[in-house]
């Protein structure tokens, strides 16, 4: 092969693993977005705990104090029964002290969980403990929509699992054949080299640095591409990277580098021993 046709395909190899590498990366960006949203939609299910008239206001503020303290919840949100009253006369448009005589609601405090424990299995273990403190009237959440919830939501983290494991093999094999096709060029040199005593080792090497730049390479471009790409769509939609995590970010573009070095030196240690191993009259024949 001439020094242009394999610079062109060292070119080739450089341009296909960055853009399997922004792909995975992509995938990537897909399933962290998937597994915030999901975590917001489960702390966004209260449970309200509904208090008895027996407690004064007191009681009440040092019970909201130890409860926003245990370790199933986020956040703790007190709603007395003069809040309620208050928001029944916006809606209704009516005091129902006028037509009863006495304030009809209850109060109570909004809890919203942890992520973790969002779940019927620990909801249901909770609702035993708060209902047996002092004070407390009712426990009150959606078991069917927490199901519901949990249960797509795990349906659709499989799903994504599954395309992101496809999506890996899949860029296995095709930078893979990109790699091996740049050593193919060079087979009668491995095997000239390894007729004058040189070890596979030092043979190998070249081509495992030469692979290693290919991919880090490729992985900063990947990032950078992504990274313009989640800016232009930030700019249009600023709500996207509420969904993003600055950590999980740094992860997926390191991870990317990683993955693009571990992939294209991997590939070039096989390629290579593969010729190494054939004798010279093989070579001819592949």
């Amino acid at each position: 092969m001439s020094k242009r046709g394999f610079k062109i395909q060292t070119l080739s190899v450089y341009v296909s693993t960055t853009l399997v590498l922004v792909l995975l990366g992509t995938m990537g960006l897909l399933l962290v977005a998937a597994r915030t949203l999901s975590n917001q939609v489960k702390e966004d299910l209260n449970v309200s705990v509904v208090l008895g008239d027996e407690i004064n206001e007191k009681q009440i503020l040092d019970y909201h104090k130890r409860l926003s303290k245990r370790s199933y919840v986020k956040k703790a949100v007190y709603i007395s029964k003069e809040q309620v009253l208050e928001e029944q006369r916006k809606e209704l448009g009516t005091d129902p002290v006028e037509f009863l005589g006495y304030n009809p609601y209850e109060a109570s405090i909004e809890l919203s969980m942890k992520n973790e424990f969002a779940n019927n299995e620990s909801l249901a273990t909770i609702e035993k403990e708060l209902r047996s403190d002092k004070g407390v009237k009712d426990v009150i959440y959606h078991k069917e929509l927490i199901e519901a919830i949990n249960s797509n939501i795990h349906k659709i983290g499989g799903a994504l699992l599954v395309l992101l494991a496809l999506l890996g093999i899949i860029s296995w094999s095709l930078i893979a054949n990109m790699v091996r096709l740049t050593i193919y060029s060079k087979r009668f040199l491995l095997h000239t080299m390894k007729l004058v005593g040189a070890t596979w080792g030092f043979i190998r090497r070249p081509f495992l640095v030469h692979n290693m730049w290919i991919g880090l390479f490729s992985g900063i471009m990947a990032n950078i591409l992504l990274a313009a790409a989640l800016y232009f769509l930030s700019q249009r939609e600023p709500a996207i990277m509420t969904v993003l995590p600055l950590e999980w970010l740094g992860i997926i573009a390191g991870g990317i580098v990683l993955f693009g070095i571990v992939i294209t030196v991997m590939c070039a240690f096989f390629s290579v021993n593969r010729f190494l191993r054939m004798r010279g009259n093989d070579l001819y024949f592949i």
